[in-house]
Parts: C-alpha cells; structure tokens; sequence
C-alpha cells in the first residue's frame, strides 16, 4: 500500500542523524533536475525530459522517530520583524511526524478528488493545475506534476481526510470533539463559521493532514536544528543570488516568458532534508490560525484557538524573495483561493 501515497519524509529528532553522521534522507535522495517550463532543461538546453514514475511522488522514507527540542535564537530570524517561530526565549518541542517530498501535485489531488465524490465528500473548489489550468480538467501531460492551486484552506483539509480514508487510513479531522464524524464538506462560505473552519484535529489519528506551523518551519529548515543550515534564510540557502537554483519565484518565473508560471515540482534542488519548493513554486497552507507568537516552552504547537485567518508558509513563483524566506508568516482567510497557493501534507 506504501506505493500508492504521496513522496513523504519522516523527520527525526535524534541526534545520530545529525552532525557528522550519515544523513538518512540522503540515502534516497534524487538528484535534481533543473527544467524550464516548457520541457527545455537549463543544465544542457535539452528538448524535454522523463518524469519518474508516480511512485516515486507516493512513497515514504523512514527514520527516526524520536522527539526534538528546538531551541528559540535570533540566528533563526529573516530580520527584525520576521522572526518564525523559533524566537529567542522560545523551546518547542516538536513530536516525530511524516512530511511529503513534494508539495501536492495536481495529477495525485484529482485522483484523490475524483475517489473522493464519489465517496459523501464535497469540495466547495475543483482545484486547478498549476497557476494557468482549468480548475477541475483532467490532468494534462504538460503540467499533472505541477502542483494544485486554487483550492481552500477548507478545500486542503477536507482532501486530506479523503486521501486518508482512500489509503486505509484514520482520517485526522472531525465535526465533534469526540471523533464521531469525520469531516467530509468544504465551502465557500465567507465567514468561519463552517464545519470546516470549526473541524477538531485528533492528534492520534494516523492519517493525512496540513502541518502546524512549527512543523512546517521545522521541515524548511532541513530538519536537524544542530547544524548551521537550520539558520538559513531561504530552504537550502543562506545566500540571495543562489536562491534561483532552489526556489521558483520572481527572479526565474515572476516575468512572462517560458518559466512563467508555476513549475513540476523538483524541478529546483532540495533543501538539507530531501524536501522541494518549501520556498517558493507556490504558498501552503498550514493547520495554523494566525497569532502572535511568544516565548516560553511549548509541545506540539497548533496556533490560537480562533482566527480569522490561516497561516500560509513558503512564498509563491510570483513573489520576491524576502517573501519566501522560511521565517515569513503570511496569513490569509481560509475560504481563499489564489494561483499561487497549495500545500503539502504531513502524517504521524
């Protein structure tokens, strides 16, 4: 059954993973290929390329599984006014949890949508493929690896109980704080108010769902806080002018041309932790509603109670970079939809 589920990666915190050991995600690694949106490929100007087989977007690479302490420091801040999560007089400890390779891609949200409709699930948005598709078309050989857009906040975590349910797994998401009704309607309702918008997360359920923010953050900055590159600024860079090679973002795909637009994903190179586009190609939702962040010690973090608006990490292939930075915390409603958003799943 591994095969049939999205590219994922089990973070750990174990400290035997990290300094000058051998780093478990290498050993799966794929190298990447850096291909212009048209099928041109940058490295040698080649007519095209093959894309791996659906398989290897679904499967899974174990690790670890301890728990890890993080500890807030000013290394870890964009500037000033962008500080992440891990603030100074701040230790998170996180627990040990799954992160997809991959933001999802348009080709794996049809055919989960598709099982889905057919199974007492409503999306109040079809989804779209890529920045420039036709929301809810068949995916297309040009751009299925592209990743889904245009969908909810609602959209995202109603998906995600359906592709958990679709892979024999507990979907994490329910009307009641009992767990008795798993949420299965999304809607375009413009206030949050809806099912969607008071769904209970139940923390033991092993099935798909939106990471917290702290998680995300966590995973963007590759994943072993004991190493230098934790502090990056961007996922799997400290420097601006290099950012082109790991992002696709304003500088390489925010002009008209053949680059604009969203691109496959890995289609940039990776972050320390084998993970693509944390930054930039496009935001993604996170489980998080908006709110200040403080210091103190905290476990599992999950943002305020209530909100008007859900965090949004990882900046877009048509913003700059400052905005893609992994320290940036946008948010926005969660009924929204843009050409620029999507996101990526998480598991226990």
């Amino acid at each position: 059954m591994l095969k049939k589920l999205l590219g994922a990666l089990v973070l750990t915190a174990a400290a035997a993973g990290f300094g000058g050991c051998e780093n478990p995600w290498m050993k799966d690694a794929v190298a990447p290929l850096h291909k212009n949106k048209d099928g041109g490929n940058n490295d040698n100007g080649g007519g095209g390329y093959t894309f791996t087989t659906p398989a290897h977007y679904r499967t899974t690479v174990q690790a670890n599984s301890a728990p890890v302490l993080i500890t807030g420091s000013s290394a870890y801040e964009y500037n000033a006014s962008n500080q992440g999560v891990f603030i100074p007089g701040r230790n998170v400890t996180l627990s040990s949890f799954s992160i997809a390779r991959y933001e999802t891609t348009y080709e794996l949200w049809y055919e989960v949508k598709t099982w889905a409709d057919g199974n007492g699930y409503i999306f109040a948005n079809d989804g779209c493929e890529g920045n420039d598709g036709t929301d809810g078309n068949s995916p297309t050989t040009a751009a299925k690896h592209e990743p889904v857009t245009r969908i909810s906040w609602r959209d995202a975590i109603v998906w995600c109980n359906a592709y958990s349910q679709m892979a024999g797994k507990t979907p994490v998401y329910y009307t009641d704080s009992g767990y008795g009704t798993v949420l299965r309607v999304s809607t375009n309702d413009t206030v949050t108010t809806t099912d969607a918008d008071k769904a209970v997360m139940n923390p033991e359920a092993n099935g798909y769902r939106l990471p917290t923010e702290a998680e995300w953050e966590y995973a963007a900055r590759g994943g072993d806080p004991f190493a230098p590159s934790f502090a990056y600024k961007w996922a799997g860079t400290n420097t601006e002018p290099d950012l082109v090679n790991y992002a696709w973002y304003t500088a390489n795909s925010g002009s008209p041309g053949p680059d604009y637009g969203t691109h496959p994903v890995e289609t940039r190179i990776a972050n320390n932790a084998q993970l693509y586009d944390m930054s930039g190609n496009v935001r993604e939702w996170c489980w998080d509603w908006y709110g200040m962040v403080y210091s103190g010690t905290v476990e599992n973090p999950g943002g305020p109670a209530t909100g008007p608006s859900r965090i949004v990490r990882g900046g877009g292939w048509n913003e700059a970079a400052a905005a893609c930075a992994v320290a940036i915390r946008p948010a926005t409603l969660p009924f929204y939809r843009y050409e620029y958003l999507g996101f990526r799943v998480v598991s226990r």
